[in-house]
């Protein structure tokens, strides 16, 4: 999986509890993911966490020809949402507008938070495989992908707080969002956070608001 084109540069957004991963910045330029063991790890979301932490252009899962199910499915799942990104990803790839998200195990017990865009969000892990990116596409919008997450926002400037505005299921079709379906009070917490189903992969894009 790669990318057709980019824009490189070094990475400018910031994010704490960042777990390992089988890719790395080089400098200034984006790169991409050496072998990795994705399946024995249960990271199968590991190609949305590369290419949205470390600006890279491609992923190399390990003796991909070998990987049973269900990681087969899941791999395939996470590199669908990649392709379905890849035009987002590129306008926005070494801008600091793109984060990504990966669950350290079972054993971890705080959430990953990233900077982004004006806003710090915190990702909470359901069991593995769970995991995903963030990118930031307008001041007060996110598109988020992945699978097992939940993820809340609070502002980065003191006295601000969040909510969210509307949060819509769907997918993009070259380049172009498709909306599923809108998301209820429920399946928000009433406006409070943003839930990616465990057992499956799916882009939500969330809207918020100040007050």
């Amino acid at each position: 999986m790669a990318l057709r084109a980019l824009r490189g540069g070094r990475r400018r957004g910031r994010q704490e509890g960042v777990p390992p991963a089988d890719v790395r910045e080089r400098g200034a330029h984006p790169s991409r993911a050496p072998a990795g063991a994705v399946p024995e790890r249960g990271t199968t979301p590991a190609p949305l966490y590369a290419f949205g932490a470390h600006d890279a252009i491609g992923f190399s899962p390990f003796g991909i020809e070998s990987i049973g199910e269900p990681a087969a499915k899941h791999l395939a799942a996470s590199y669908d949402l990649v392709a379905q990104l890849e035009p987002l990803l590129a306008e926005r790839q070494g801008r600091g507008m793109t984060a990504g998200l990966l669950s350290e195990g079972e054993e971890q017990r705080q959430p990953q938070q990233v900077r982004l865009n004006g806003y710090v969000l915190a990702a909470s892990f359901e069991p593995p495989p769970s995991g995903g990116l963030v990118l930031a596409t307008a001041p007060a919008e996110f598109v988020v992908a992945g699978t097992a997450v939940t993820i809340t926002f609070a502002s980065a400037t003191a006295g601000q707080r969040v909510g969210i505005l509307s949060a819509e299921e769907g997918r993009f079709v070259a380049g172009r969002w498709e909306s599923g379906r809108r998301l209820n009070g429920d399946e928000t917490h009433q406006g409070r956070h943003v839930r990616l189903e465990p057992g499956r992969f799916s882009i939500q894009r969330v809207k918020l608001y100040l007050y």
